[in-house]
């Protein structure tokens, strides 16, 4: 799993880690934190992207 969070204020960091720690236990996945100029709308200024592969699991 990889997850790529931009954020409009490279200041909220402290809190989108905090947020990261509350949701994830154990063994955090791969993280990059992109401050970008604006999202989608301008109310928006959070967006998560996540990445994951799902195996076959046990044969």
């Amino acid at each position: 799993m990889k997850i790529t969070v931009f954020v409009t204020d490279i200041a909220n960091n402290v809190k989108v880690w905090q947020a990261r720690r509350e949701f994830f236990s154990g063994n955090f996945p791969a993280s990059t934190l992109v401050e970008v100029s604006a999202l989608a709308a301008p109310e928006i200024r959070v967006e998560i992207e996540a990445v994951a592969h799902i195996g076959k699991g046990p044969r």
